[in-house]
């Protein structure tokens, strides 16, 4: 399969000296459908627009259908579709019209533009203006906006925040359909059960690093093992509540009975504010060292 994305070593350092990422690497081939998963301020926005091409690395490589995305930014444009996290949209202007206005730059049928708009339940939506739409209609036509717009790779950071189950149903469905189609995505999520859905593998983000990579959805619902290199574990070791922590020198071990748990206690090391010096790792434990478990405990 063709090399769609190739992230190498990279690291970002904004002005101020937050180093929001440090050191990752990826790969997503031709039809592949990635996802990026991790807690708040884990860097993964950051890292969407750098393969997209709006910020450039500090060190490292990236190279998006083999070219360089800062360099290329026209090419870019053209093999991109890109849906941003919050749900900004065109409030003087009706869904129609900025429907056709990106129909019109890609090239793309009305009659398309039209299935997409059913889809995600916006035919009837479509000559209400942007302010008069919901928080999550807004949601839904920036998805809209991407499917319309022609581009080989699909970029979705947080597709269905803000939306209830119903629409979140609706998003995934419409998702599958391009899955189907063969286009490739990257997906930046918090919500398992769609990683679980639409992925077929997924990197897991902590404090700007990539912690881990499950390239077998089934491991969603295994155990999993938390190893944080920290100089006081001691300090941090409350905010792991979910699973069973140990404590060796300058390591915490805290091991999961599933991967959400181990998400939301690592959600908690962002929001406690714990500095990025901190490095996180995931592994899924071994068959002898579950038999070695199951022997010891019994």
């Amino acid at each position: 399969m063709q090399e769609v994305i190739m992230v190498d070593r990279v690291t970002k350092i904004y002005p101020n000296g937050v180093r929001a990422n440090i050191d990752v690497s990826m790969r997503a081939c031709s039809g592949e459908v990635i996802c990026i998963m991790g807690p708040n301020g884990a860097g993964k926005t950051t890292l969407i627009r750098q393969i997209i091409g709006i910020l450039k690395p500090t060190r490292g490589v990236i190279r998006v259908f083999g070219v360089d995305p800062v360099k290329n930014q026209d090419y870019i444009k053209k093999k991109i579709a890109y849906m941003p996290q919050l749900p900004l949209t065109y409030p003087a202007h009706k869904v129609i019209e900025v429907s056709k206005y990106v129909a019109e730059l890609s090239n793309t049928p009305f009659e398309r533009v039209r299935e997409i708009l059913e889809i995600l339940d916006l035919w009837s939506s479509r000559d209400k203006l942007g302010y008069q739409l919901s928080i999550g209609q807004r949601k839904l036509l920036l998805l809209a906006l991407a499917l319309i717009k022609s581009g080989d790779l699909l970029v979705l950071d947080e597709p269905t925040t803000f939306l209830d189950i119903f629409k979140k149903r609706l998003t995934w469905s419409a998702l599958l359909e391009e899955k189907r189609r063969g286009r490739t995505m990257i997906i930046v999520s918090h919500d398992i059960e769609e990683a679980r859905r639409l992925c077929d593998k997924v990197y897991v983000m902590v404090s700007g690093r990539i912690a881990g990579k499950i390239e077998s959805l089934s491991n969603i619902n295994r155990g999993v093992e938390v190893k944080v290199y920290y100089d006081k574990p001691s300090e941090i070791a409350h905010l792991f509540k979910r699973g069973s922590v140990k404590i060796l020198s300058e390591l915490l071990v805290a091991d999961y009975t599933h991967l959400l748990d181990a998400l939301e206690d690592l959600e908690n090391l962002a929001v406690n504010g714990v500095n990025r010096d901190i490095r996180v790792y995931l592994e899924y434990p071994s068959v002898e060292y579950i038999v070695e478990s199951l022997i010891t405990s019994g």
